[in-house]
């Protein structure tokens, strides 16, 4: 039930003339004629969404956090090892994705007037192309802060030279043409899916946009515009939570729609082990365990075996720790249990004192598209759920006021009371969160202020998994604190440990049978698994202006510092 289907098939024609320039797109004077080529020309704007999300910013960028980190034993050239340098592919390549779908939405906003259609179509698609042009430019400023604001299609090869911009007028940019965009875009209830820009998604992005730059540009009067466009989409009606969270990520799954919750997704379509159309995302196998391998027949005579997870990611001790006893969401987030082995979903629980577990959001075992592959599947990617927005409402509620309002307190215990099973919208004094007195960081210390650790805690607890973590982190000032802690944390954990018969046993954090947890009876585990913590420098609070970028644009000046 994949609705941007038909954008996706239709853009399939032009992609052979986007290879041979960067940032070439088609001859406006051959296009832009009606409605059928507006939406193949939308499509090439929204692309860039799964190339990206695909495993870059869904995994690659995201991870290497408080969350979870690799068991890969040779670590890799990729963000989350925090071992990359400014000639790194997927750097690399995320930026010319993004700056990609600015072009093309250049090119579009351009002509979109010339097509003989309905004014309200060219209106809709114009505004779904400038809301991606600023999510773009909204992405690149904040992995890589000051970056070249590009409002007009590239039409020479001199064009390529722009120079870098302040952050703070990319983020001034963005809002603005997000504001104008929400005007112009359908309602998702017209839409019936998630899987396009929407009047409730730009809300909610808004809502976002301006926490962050509040954050990282140190300017608290962000804060109310947050407020704002969260407090606005709340008050339409429009969204809820699903009351059972396990059942968002079924439904992803099982490419089902969930629009009162999931406010916009990533299109993802196909397996690549399919000969039609696909447009497949990668993340599903990253968050996984390694499990099961598939035999199926392709024909009469061949018989193939396929991978359903690659296990690549083992969450924090930290992590599982943060969450209460009797949140429902941790068994979800974090796997209770292990498979027996690669041919059945037999489940084996975890022994309790295990916490190096696999993620277990996105459970290929809910997929319904078989046969599935572990490198790519269909399941859509979130980039907005309603229970976000309640989270950064009450965040920037109580940055304006200076304290938890009753409005604030109300957003926060509804996201609470469906993760303790309960109604969201039902008060339950012994589930809702009044008091933030007694609130501790993840490292059991206390806090000056409970309430915003609580939030702190409470996203990660949430959206896991979702790509915010590590954006969170630095808007908040706190990303190389907390990961130099987590590090120390993870290096000091002890092998061996004395029971209670005063023997010398294997540490019960470490131990579960039948795992391939590789610290299991390594000497260097502890350091192995504390080595991307340790890796983190200042310099990563940005990203690398990637090396070619640099000796292309003559204008782009100097990279980011410690690059």
């Amino acid at each position: 039930m994949k609705r941007i289907l038909i954008l996706f098939v239709s853009v399939v024609m032009l992609t052979s003339c986007l290879d041979t320039e960067p940032y070439d797109f088609t001859s406006p004077s051959t296009w832009y004629r009606n409605q059928e080529e507006l939406e193949s020309a939308l499509a090439a704007i929204y692309d860039p969404l799964r190339n990206c999300y695909s495993v870059y910013l869904s995994v690659e960028f995201s991870q290497g956090t408080d969350e979870c980190f690799s068991k890969e034993s040779t670590p890799k050239l990729v963000p989350y090892y925090y071992n990359y340098d400014t000639g790194n592919n997927s750097v690399k390549l995320v930026w010319q994705y993004l700056y990609k779908g600015i072009d093309n939405a250049n090119v579009l906003l351009e002509n979109a007037d010339r097509a003989s259609c309905d004014e309200s179509v060219i209106r809709q698609i114009k505004g779904e192309a400038l809301f991606l042009r600023a999510y773009y430019h909204f992405l690149l400023t904040a992995y890589w802060g000051d970056v070249p604001l590009r409002l007009e299609s590239t039409k020479s090869a001199d064009d390529v030279h722009q120079p870098r911009v302040a952050s703070e007028t990319i983020y001034q940019t963005v809002i603005r043409d997000m504001t104008d965009a929400w005007e112009m875009v359908a309602d998702i209830s017209t839409l019936g899916f998630g899987g396009r820009v929407n009047k409730q998604a730009v809300k909610g992005i808004l809502a976002r946009v301006c926490l962050y730059a509040a954050g990282r540009l140190d300017k608290p009067e962000y804060y109310a515009d947050a407020r704002k466009w969260a407090k606005s989409l709340m008050d339409e009606n429009s969204c809820a939570l699903n009351p059972d969270f396990s059942d968002i990520f079924i439904k992803l799954m099982q490419d089902q729609y969930d629009i009162r919750e999931s406010l916009f997704e990533v299109e993802c379509y196909g397996n690549v082990e399919s000969t039609e159309m696909k447009e497949t995302g990668q993340f599903v196998a990253y968050y996984t365990p390694m499990y099961t391998k598939q035999d199926y027949l392709v024909d009469d005579l061949t018989k193939k075996s396929i991978a359903r997870g690659r296990g690549v990611f083992y969450t924090t001790p930290q992590f599982y720790d943060s969450f209460e006893d009797g949140d429902l969401r941790r068994d979800w987030t974090i796997m209770p249990y292990m498979y027996k082995n690669e041919a059945y979903f037999e489940q084996v629980p975890y022994n309790a004192e295990f916490r190096f577990r696999w993620p277990g959001k996105f459970r290929r075992e809910y997929e319904i598209n078989l046969p599935v592959y572990s490198w790519g599947n269909s399941t859509n990617y979130p980039l907005l759920r309603y229970s976000d927005v309640l989270l950064m409402f009450a965040e920037a509620d109580y940055k304006v006021n200076g304290g938890p309002t009753a409005e604030a307190l109300e957003a926060i215990n509804q996201v609470r009371r469906r993760a303790f099973g309960f109604d969201p919208l039902t008060p339950l004094p012994d589930v809702d969160k009044t008091m933030f007195d007694d609130v501790k960081d993840i490292f059991g210390n206390p806090v000056s202020d409970g309430f915003m650790e609580y939030i702190q805690q409470e996203r990660a607890r949430e959206l896991a998994f979702e790509s915010h973590r590590r954006l969170d982190l630095l808007r908040w000032g706190i990303f190389l604190d907390r990961m130099h802690k987590i590090g120390e944390e993870l290096a000091a954990i002890p092998l061996k440990v004395v029971n209670e018969a005063g023997q010398s046993v294997d540490n019960p954090i470490f131990t579960q049978s039948g795992s391939s947890f590789p610290m299991n009876s390594n000497p260097s585990g502890p350091e192995m698994m504390a080595r991307p913590f340790r890796n983190v420098d200042a310099k990563h609070q940005l990203m690398p202006i990637p090396e070619l970028e640099m000796s292309v644009n003559k204008a782009i000046g100097e990279n980011n510092p410690g690059w």
